[in-house]
């Protein structure tokens, strides 16, 4: 399934079914770059932005928006945005399990490309199921519920759900020819507002910078993502957030970090999210957590 951890990774579960972890990379270190084979095939959700490229694809911005698709063995580089390098969690599948997930979606690239699964690059992450792979982290790293076979089978869902998410029309990668220069001028604005969502970003210099009029830029960041400016910026933050109001931080400072007025306008944006307020999301949170929250409160 794996051909190796990285020095930059942390294997938290492995079985011969699925195996996942944590994978962090300053932008000093010497393998930030990349180019080398991906070691499994993986679906990758992001903490922190960077531009993704794989063997003969397009560059984009992968973010806490989108979730990334790795065949093992085939290559990819990765960029820069901002000074966070590159955080992200995975989940490695063996090539059978892969086979079969996308088999029930598209049996004809399956059988040609039993060796590459994943047709697409990346997708759309739908707040529901990066909530959902989140919450099964939570549960790998607390060691409280360390049932083998429900891990598993929930790792088995996870994937089913970001296939179906792909081959449902999510952003997948390559675009038309006639489209490049427009999904290219989408993915930087995208690496603008991920570099700092928090900040407030006015149209006009935003649309500027990728060369587009205003108009132009809404037009082609909705046809390209599939959402508005405004939308993607709130669900980037939202995502964003959820670390830290898993880790049991005061919402009024998590509010303020992310770009929202109040306490009331997160908690308000986030339920309208997540179906759910920050502190059912929060939950009983795990020792480690309860006592890093402490440790905070104390300084």
């Amino acid at each position: 399934m794996l051909t190796r951890v990285l020095p930059t990774e942390r294997l938290l579960f492995a079985s011969d079914v699925a195996c996942a972890g944590t994978f962090s990379c300053g932008i000093d270190d010497p393998s930030f770059r990349g180019g080398n084979p991906s070691t499994a095939h993986c679906i990758v959700f992001s903490q922190t932005p960077v531009w993704i490229q794989h063997d003969a694809g397009v560059r984009y911005v992968a973010d806490p928006t989108v979730i990334t698709f790795h065949n093992r063995g085939r290559a990819y580089r990765r960029w820069r945005v901002g000074e966070r390098g590159d955080r992200c969690r995975w989940i490695a599948f063996a090539e059978d399990i892969a086979d079969d997930a996308v088999r029930r979606f598209d049996s004809l690239h399956v059988d040609r490309h039993a060796d590459a699964p994943f047709r697409f690059q990346f997708t759309s992450a739908p707040a529901a199921l990066y909530l959902r792979h989140h919450r099964l982290f939570r549960r790998i790293e607390s060691k409280a519920d360390a049932d083998l076979l429900s891990i598993e089978e929930e790792a088995l869902h996870l994937l089913h759900a970001v296939a179906a998410c792909a081959y449902a029309g999510g952003n997948r990668g390559a675009p038309a020819a006639a489209r490049h220069r427009e999904f290219e001028a989408v993915q930087h604005a995208r690496e603008r507002v991920a570099a700092a969502p928090a900040a407030a970003q006015p149209l006009r210099p935003l649309a500027a910078r990728v060369e587009l009029s205003p108009f132009q830029l809404c037009r082609a960041f909705t046809r390209v993502t599939g959402e508005t400016l405004t939308a993607y910026r709130s669900r980037l933050r939202l995502l964003g957030s959820l670390d830290a109001v898993c880790a049991g931080e005061d919402l009024t400072d998590v509010a303020l970090l992310w770009g929202f007025a109040s306490h009331s306008h997160f908690t308000a944006a986030f339920h309208r999210t997540f179906g759910a307020a920050p502190s059912q999301v929060r939950g009983r949170r795990p020792a480690r957590y309860r006592a890093a929250a402490a440790i905070s409160r104390r300084r």
